[in-house]
């Protein structure tokens, strides 16, 4: 029943063929660096250089459980496993990426705890709206390209947001105890 509703919303959502173009930008590292680099220009600006270190670090914390959940759940990319169901339909052409690393997925898990932490840190109101939309335009870049199902990148941003929560506790008890010193 999921897996119906993921490969039919996969498949509506590819019919906006005008927005390939701008999915693969919203996918690619290229645009993941140029946001953390200007959110790293912004911070240095508020003079917050250990607070924008401490959400880096935890978005590579992240990045790493997402790959050991990926290798421990060694669940299938949709472009591979239904492979001729998305070609047939005209969503893709060919396989894409490592087979069986399909849950959770990464970009949704990694925008969602960078998003998170951002929102509860910095408390600033446009700057998280802008996070909260770009996070989910990019897991809909990855249903999109047929990379995950929609079930993947949902489970990738609700633990991007439990462990950005996990982090931020970390990071309130510590500057309370920078504080109290």
């Amino acid at each position: 029943m999921i897996e119906k509703i993921d490969l039919n919303f996969t498949i509506w959502l590819s019919s906006f063929d005008l927005l390939e173009g701008f999915f693969i930008l919203l996918s690619s590292k290229y645009f993941s660096l140029f946001l953390v680099i200007l959110f790293a220009i912004y911070m240095i600006k508020l003079e917050r250089l250990k607070t924008f270190a401490f959400i880096f670090l935890a978005t590579c914390f992240g990045d790493m459980t997402g790959n050991f959940l990926k290798n421990f759940l060694a669940q299938p990319r949709p472009c591979f496993e239904h492979i001729d169901y998305l070609i047939s339909s005209g969503v893709i052409d060919q396989a894409c990426g490592p087979s069986l690393t399909g849950m959770p997925s990464n970009h949704a898990l990694n925008y969602f705890i960078f998003t998170t932490l951002v929102i509860m840190i910095i408390k600033n109101r446009p700057i998280s709206i802008f996070f909260i939309i770009t996070s989910c335009l990019v897991g809909l870049s990855r249903i999109f390209l047929a990379k995950h199902l929609l079930s993947q990148v949902i489970i990738g941003g609700l633990i991007g947001v439990l462990l950005g929560i996990a982090f931020y506790l970390i990071y309130k008890a510590w500057n309370q105890r920078q504080t109290s010193q």
